[in-house]
């Protein structure tokens, strides 16, 4: 599974993260074929069983949400929609973003436009995962505590809207600190992987002034040299390893060696995907980065960078042809599936408006 962050700055220093996941054909051809009785231990059949009630769950709850959402206008369900439509509506699109980031990427690549320069986005991104990870545990406490002196009302004939609130709450933080703590992870791996090429660099002779001379027998001799061009994912040359260090390091470089996100815990250190930056010229175009400094992003370009990043189409059977009704099922599913930057126009105007309301009281209050 690849997992992909799309940077897109909105009004002067606020930017909207939106991340999906890609699944290859094997992984989901292996996903589903793969039956919980067919592990190989106790855990294997526990994990294999987990993933089989989740995935019918999230189908369940699909198919749950799209008949409340075709209910008539007036009707109990439609009435519902709209609460849920509110309540994901006072969302922070930051909070959606954390709860989306998934633990178990194989790679995590982060889209960028090309005036923004690779190193603020990286030094941004780690601040964030650093500072909401703080906040969300303050949160996860403050919604449990409020759940206790609900906890009468399960026993009562009264709907119970406000603790199925704090829950959900509750649920929803918990899923961004996890979010929190693998983007942690990831960046601390991206950090050890750095550390380590530059250490094999200054042993092949590579590193500081070194680096201007054509001396590959320096400090280590022809091997540190081979070692230094494989770690970079190239030949051992200085051109090739400051080319492979712009776009990040590779995954050999990473390693399992970096430091974890959760103190104390191998499993994060482990799982953590490996940061990969890419800079794209189309999404500079159509966001503008510079403009956003002086008028926010509207709904004309959020739609434009939808139609850059479409999602993942699923591969044809072979010897069938692919009619009407296949193809307007498969484009169904693509709407639902949320991958790509389906949910960007709708994220974009969520954080606008937030932008906008708080300078609104920052200008009324005379803070502006």
């Amino acid at each position: 599974m690849r997992a992909k962050v799309l940077v897109v700055p909105v009004y002067q220093k606020h930017w909207l993260y939106h991340v999906w996941s890609e699944h290859t054909a094997a992984e989901t051809a292996a996903q589903r074929s793969l039956h919980w009785s067919q592990g190989g231990s106790l855990q294997d059949k526990a994990v294999l069983f987990g993933k089989e009630v989740s995935n019918k769950i999230s189908v369940a709850a699909q198919h749950q949400w799209k008949s409340i959402q075709a209910a008539d206008e007036g009707t109990f369900k439609n009435k519902l929609y709209r609460l849920a439509q509110w309540v994901l509506s006072q969302e922070d699109p930051l909070e959606t973003f954390l709860k989306s980031v998934p633990h178990h990427a194989s790679s995590l690549e982060i889209i960028h436009p090309v005036t923004m320069k690779e190193r603020l986005v990286r030094r941004r991104l780690r601040r964030l995962a650093l500072s909401q990870e703080h906040y969300h545990n303050r949160r996860i406490l403050g919604w449990a505590l409020a759940t206790l002196p609900q906890l009468p009302l399960m026993i009562t004939p009264f709907p119970n809207v406000t603790l199925y609130y704090t829950a959900y709450k509750v649920v929803s933080h918990y899923q961004a600190r996890q979010g929190c703590r693998t983007l942690r992870a990831a960046f601390e791996r991206y950090d050890a992987a750095e550390r380590e090429r530059a250490a094999v660099q200054a042993r092949a002779g590579h590193g500081g002034v070194l680096r201007w001379l054509a001396l590959p027998r320096l400090h280590g001799g022809e091997q540190a040299a081979a070692a230094g061009g494989a770690l970079c994912g190239g030949g051992g040359s200085p051109g090739a390893s400051q080319g492979s260090a712009r776009s990040g390091p590779s995954s050999r470089a990473g390693g399992r060696g970096a430091v974890g996100a959760a103190p104390g815990s191998a499993e994060w250190e482990a799982e953590a995907p490996l940061p990969q930056f890419r800079a794209s010229k189309a999404l500079d175009q159509a966001v503008r980065p510079l403009e956003r400094w002086q008028s926010p992003l509207t709904d004309e370009m959020a739609l434009r960078v939808r139609s850059l990043f479409p999602p993942p189409r699923p591969p044809k059977k072979e010897g069938k042809k692919e009619g009407k009704k296949d193809k307007d099922k498969h484009e169904e599913e693509d709407a639902d599936s949320g991958g790509g930057a389906e949910a960007v126009p709708e994220l974009v105007t969520r954080l606008r408006q937030r932008v906008l309301e708080r300078r609104g009281k920052k200008c009324r209050s005379g803070r502006c």
